[in-house]
């Protein structure tokens, strides 16, 4: 044998290996727990006839059994005859006798419970508990209690068959396995499984549905209370009293917080209840009468809580399923929007994403309606396997694409670069062929818990995607359902000036400079609200025509920031500031611009003005003359995501300019991307030609940074180099420099 073949069986071994281990170790503790169990019993024993009123090794024994079957038997006949040879002191043939025949019944019932499971669906939970009442809460001990008579009488012995020791025998048996088996099998199945054992995962679901924390907080704290005062009272009255009102919390509990904390309520309550009856029995103040009618009154009381469950199972199983039917579309198997309303619910701050299929499905007449629904099918499933938040894709109507809940997160526009990217990724796979997104472009809102989705979503979904970008926002918030009110908002964020400054250092990569070069960015925090980016609030300002506006607020601020922060200029390279087409398109703009710098005492010659390639210079002669008058005064020109525009190498010729702001589409994948470094490079090749100073935006790694080193490119701006930060805080920093 090679060692190739040693070491892909080695593995195996090792795997098997350790599920022995795993196994030897459950056995040991079933062993030791068998003990345990027997320990906990003798609280509950009736001195007389020495019954146990409770077993938990009754209960622990059934557990098990129902979860391993006859694989547990040797362990659990090997404890129980170690239990009774070592700690009982039977003889030698009683513990043989017991220790072989009392497991044997329960493997029975067991198996015919497991039997009854395989012709029930697996999330037929009624019925389940239905099997269970009647086989092992029923028949089962009414079987161990004939068992047990029969077994004495064979050892000579003289059993009691008298009406009430019978009845009580197996009324108690009764209410081990009711009470205390079911606990026990949930505490296994959460020890071995997690959360993931079916009837956790049911509580679990039930208790996200109904309930609310305050409300849970506040039940188990009575709970709590009405338990302290039943364990400290000594009044039987009152005992009783508080374990009846104990029961009816648990009662009004089971559903509304799930299965598991009402079950343990209810079973903490009925073993204070035996454990007095008890006492009160092996003290001579019962008769068995007595016993016997309070154990059959504690019988009703469980089964009918039993029932209780059963039902609140059935009807929660049953709406779940009526709502999946109604929310889930059978087609695509995607959630519509009423699911949709229910889940921005559970948000106060997301982000509503629509990523538009439209170019895809128009490309792609052929599919008819089972391919549509393939790919909206395998992309839901993409997202969710590929992404942490994207978890459930919904369907609007009307539509040709998915909606998708994202909270909002602090780096959004990364986040949905990130998206973008996925998509790119994506292949739909119909046919045995593999077909990838024609243009992926996503819509995306910002949403509020109290939202009106309706026309927030029909806006989105009717948004056309923009010429040059794959991400584009819908402003629609509980602050904006309509025209007026939009307005409104945005005039009370001048007013109010609620805009902030931010900044993002550069970083030298082939110059030495000392001082510092820095671009100011805009930020918008309402009074009531999250900081918003440009993305966010940038198209109001673009639908209501407040560009000028905006520039002007800008320039004001920065320069009164600089004229309060700086005192000595020589730590400022260049404060790059952006202007928009409107503002170079206005005449007056330069002159403005000039002289709001002498006001502040401003030097130009330390300011940069950012123009954006892809935005239209609707009158260029005026801002050429702008970008002029600029440039004499001392301040560079820079044109910003140069690459991404119709113009590119035509703006270069005709437009005054001094630095080149490579896109960052071309830069973000450029340590993995052959074809990104080639373009990046010939940008370098041509700017060096014309003199001009290179600036690469989207750097974030170190290797982003030497690879841009190598091709000459002179600045470098990203989250590799500094992240934005307040520009007073900046500016605060650079002083201290000094």
């Amino acid at each position: 044998m090679s060692m190739s073949g040693f070491e892909q069986i080695n593995p195996l071994l090792d795997y098997k290996n350790k599920k022995w281990w795993q196994f030897l170790g459950i056995q040991t503790l079933i062993f030791c727990a068998i003990q345990v169990s027997y320990s906990l019993s003798n609280f509950y024993v009736i001195s007389q006839d020495r019954v146990h009123v409770l077993s938990f090794t009754a209960a622990f024994v059934v557990a098990v059994t129902l979860r391993y079957s006859w694989r547990v038997l040797p362990t659990i006949v090997a404890s129980l005859l170690f239990y009774y040879t070592v700690f009982s002191q039977r003889p030698w043939e009683m513990a043989l006798l017991f220790a072989f025949f009392l497991p044997t019944l329960p493997l029975l019932f067991c198996q015919l419970y497991r039997a009854a499971l395989k012709r029930v669906l697996a999330y037929n939970f009624t019925l389940k508990l239905g099997y269970f009442a009647i086989l092992i809460g029923i028949l089962y001990p009414i079987a161990n209690t004939a068992l047990l008579l029969m077994i004495n009488a064979l050892l000579g012995g003289t059993p009691d068959f008298s009406f009430e020791f019978i009845a009580y025998s197996v009324l108690s048996a009764i209410l081990t396995q009711m009470v205390l088996t079911p606990l026990l099998s949930l505490g296994l199945s959460y020890v071995l499984d997690g959360d993931n054992a079916p009837y956790l995962k049911l509580d679990r679901a039930m208790m996200d549905a109904h309930s609310s924390p305050l409300h849970f907080r506040l039940w188990l704290m009575i709970c709590a209370l009405f338990l302290v005062a039943a364990i400290s009272t000594t009044n039987p009255l009152t005992l009783n009293t508080l374990s009846l009102i104990l029961l009816c919390l648990v009662g009004m509990a089971l559903g509304k917080f799930g299965l598991v904390r009402p079950m343990l309520v209810g079973a903490a309550t009925l073993l204070i209840c035996i454990e007095s009856i008890i006492k009160r029995f092996n003290a001579d103040i019962l008769s068995r009468e007595q016993v016997y009618a309070m154990l059959l009154v504690l019988f009703v009381l469980t089964m009918l809580t039993f029932m209780l469950g059963a039902h609140t199972i059935k009807n929660y199983v049953t709406t779940r399923n009526a709502i999946r039917k109604e929310r889930i579309d059978s087609f695509t198997g995607l959630y519509n929007l009423a699911q949709l309303k229910d889940d921005v619910a559970k948000h106060t701050n997301a982000t509503l994403i629509y990523i538009d299929l439209e170019p895809t499905l128009s490309k792609l007449s052929g599919l008819g309606h089972h391919g549509r629904a393939q790919l909206m099918k395998q992309l839901s499933q993409y997202l969710a396997s590929n992404t942490e938040h994207l978890q459930r894709a919904y369907l609007p109507p009307f539509a040709s694409g998915l909606l998708c809940i994202a909270p909002r997160l602090p780096n959004m526009e990364k986040e949905l670069d990130t998206l973008i990217s996925l998509l790119d990724s994506f292949y739909f796979y119909f046919d045995d062929k593999a077909i990838s997104l024609v243009k992926r472009t996503i819509q995306c809102a910002s949403i509020f818990g109290n939202s009106n989705l309706d026309p927030l979503i029909s806006k989105l979904c009717e948004q056309q995607a923009h010429q040059q970008s794959c991400v584009s926002w819908v402003t629609h918030n509980h602050q904006q359902s309509n025209t007026l009110n939009q307005l409104s908002f945005i005039q009370q964020c001048f007013r109010e000036n609620q805009f902030e400054l931010y900044c993002q250092p550069y970083r030298a990569l082939t110059l030495t400079p000392q001082a510092a070069h820095f671009e100011i960015l805009l930020r918008l925090k309402p009074s009531q609200g999250e900081l918003m980016s440009p993305a966010e609030f940038f198209p109001l300002i673009n639908e209501f025509g407040l560009e000028l506006e905006l520039d002007q607020w800008v320039i004001e601020h920065t320069f009164s920031a600089l004229k309060a922060q700086v005192e000595d200029w020589n730590l400022v390279g260049r404060c790059a500031i952006n202007l928009t087409a409107k503002a170079l398109n206005y005449e007056g703009m330069a002159e403005d611009i000039q002289a709001e710098a002498r006001l502040h005492h401003i030097p130009m010659d330390k300011l940069c003005f950012e123009i954006t390639e892809s935005d239209a210079l609707r009158n260029e002669p005026i801002a050429i003359h702008n970008l002029d008058l600029l440039r004499a005064s001392g301040s560079t020109i820079a044109l910003d995501d140069f690459g991404t525009g119709y113009a590119s190498f035509d703006y270069l010729r005709r437009l005054p300019l001094d630095v080149l702001k490579v896109d960052g589409s071309f830069v973000k994948n450029i340590v993995d991307s052959e074809n990104d470094r080639i373009i990046v490079q010939a940008i370098s090749q041509v700017a060096t030609s014309m003199k001009l100073v290179t600036v690469a935006e989207f750097v974030e790694s170190q290797a982003h940074i030497d690879t841009l080193e190598s091709l000459n490119i002179q600045f470098a701006q990203g989250f590799g180099v500094a992240k934005p930060l307040p520009l007073h805080d900046y500016l605060t920093k650079l002083s201290n420099k000094a």
